[in-house]
């Protein structure tokens, strides 16, 4: 049985992602695929039981018929935190990941495994990054994010990649650069892969930025919020890709409006003005602030269109910023975001490269 650790050196930078994509493809080609998230960060109820969110979206997609809570063995809790400081603990986490490892890996021919948020994570609880690595003795594949924007000609990318280098060493198997802008990609590709490779990190792919893939559905907005839907209840599988606040005159707004595709637009329920001319434009969804009711034609005219209407109590700047700490973060829980995931995947990620580095 062949396994791959995959981690990063930041956070959101594309794990699960990559960790889905990969056993997807591994799948298809005729391969028994197991997979586990030894450390989660991010706790989650479901069945009265704590497990990771993101470790059970990717077991129904796989298909495995583990239970979810086995797929994440050790998720990090305030009372596990408690435990841990006032000298309590009981556990042996180590031993519960190794065994969590090992059953699922049983009867697989590779096993994915899936590391903590980002490298600093884990010294705490005994479980960090390298730790875990070096004692489940497993080849890791790092996906270094793109963020031009703070860094100086891919600078950012080039000290993620030789950061990862030195902390996992000759256990780092390459990395894979994720979400690079379109006008980027050559310059990555030609000037900082050929750089990296020659400082011994191999590039197995390039991935391009893509807003489509970072888009919100409907739903998670109305989960995030606890919105009361108004209108469109069927319509919570519908994406975001844009956010569009519609704090100003109509004659302000509506270029704005119009430059932007599929959006949700956050005004007051007041603003009906705001609301109808965000209705005549490429909008998926209003969210209404303040507890205000918009008026019957506006619900009746987005009915219409086939746009949700979400009320909620906060205003609209607390309404913006909780939309925003979750966009760009979510899964590929829709079917044409994941297999769009999959057709980059096919384009600019070296299968072969990476399989035959692992045996395969």
């Amino acid at each position: 049985m062949k396994s791959l650790y995959i981690t990063s050196v930041s956070t959101f930078s594309g794990k699960t992602a990559l960790a889905l994509g990969l056993g997807l493809r591994l799948q298809a080609a005729g391969h028994k695929v197991g997979y586990v998230k030894p450390v989660s960060t991010q706790p989650y109820t479901a069945g009265g039981r704590v497990l990771d969110e993101d470790a059970d979206f990717v077991r129904r997609t796989l298909g495995l018929e583990t239970p979810p809570w086995e797929l994440s063995p050790i998720v990090i809790t305030t009372e596990l935190l408690d435990e841990i400081m006032a000298g309590t603990l009981e556990r042996d986490l180590l031993a519960e990941v190794k065994a969590a490892c090992e059953k699922a890996g049983e009867d697989k021919d590779v096993v994915i495994m899936e590391g903590g948020a980002s490298m600093r994570e884990g010294y705490v609880i005994g479980l960090n990054t390298l730790g875990v690595v070096e004692q489940l003795n497993v080849p890791a594949l790092s996906v270094v994010s793109y963020s031009g924007e703070s860094c100086v000609a891919g600078m950012c990318v080039l000290d993620d990649a030789l950061a990862a280098k030195r902390r996992l060493e000759d256990n780092l198997l390459g990395v894979v650069i994720n979400a690079v802008p379109r006008e980027d990609m050559d310059y990555i590709s030609k000037r900082v892969k050929p750089y990296l490779e020659t400082q011994g990190v191999k590039v197995y792919g390039v991935l391009p930025y893509d807003q489509y893939l970072r888009a919100l559905s409907v739903g998670e907005v109305i989960d995030a919020l606890g919105a009361k839907v108004l209108t469109g209840s069927h319509l919570r599988e519908r994406l975001i890709e844009h956010m569009s606040v519609g704090a100003m005159s109509v004659e302000a707004a509506l270029p704005r409006f119009r430059r932007q595709l599929n959006k949700a637009v956050f005004t007051g329920g007041d603003r009906t003005d705001i609301q109808a001319a965000a209705l005549e434009t490429s909008t998926t969804c209003l969210v209404l602030t303040g507890n205000l009711q918009p008026t019957s034609t506006i619900l009746k005219r987005a009915e219409e269109l086939g746009v949700a209407v979400l009320l909620v109590p906060d205003n609209t700047l607390e309404t913006v910023e909780k939309v925003e700490g979750i966009f760009g973060r979510t899964s590929l829980g829709q079917p044409e975001k994941l297999s769009r995931f999959q057709a980059m995947l096919s384009e600019h990620l070296d299968y072969a490269a990476l399989l035959k580095d692992l045996g395969l």
